[in-house]
């Protein structure tokens, strides 16, 4: 499968444990990459994860994942993107603590 990798400074392996490993430290406000890059890192999540047959957690931590990347794509306006400095946007950090909680649950 030839995927559009999405370029981020994440290197951890594409995993839900990885995505609540992720959650947790945008919640504890001690992520040293952007919401930017984890909302890349989120897409790219989407596209490993893709169609296959995913267990009960595998299967939420795919739709967390999804709405991290999308909310991103709706909360910021490509046009804008393109203008800013994407390592300064921020989506509400309200959000991520949901997230977070919806996948410990």
């Amino acid at each position: 499968m030839d995927w559009n990798w999405n370029e981020t400074s994440i290197k951890l392996l594409y995993t839900s444990e990885n995505l609540r490993t992720l959650l947790g430290t945008v919640c504890k406000k001690e992520n040293e990459f952007t919401q930017y890059d984890f909302a890349m890192w989120c897409d790219n999540l989407t596209m490993v994860f893709g169609d296959d047959e995913l267990n009960e957690y595998d299967s939420l931590a795919l739709g967390i994942a999804r709405a991290i990347e999308c909310q991103w794509d709706l909360f910021w306006d490509e046009k804008e993107l393109k203008k800013m400095d994407q390592s300064k946007l921020e989506l509400p950090f309200s959000w991520f603590i949901e997230w977070s909680k919806e996948l410990s649950e």
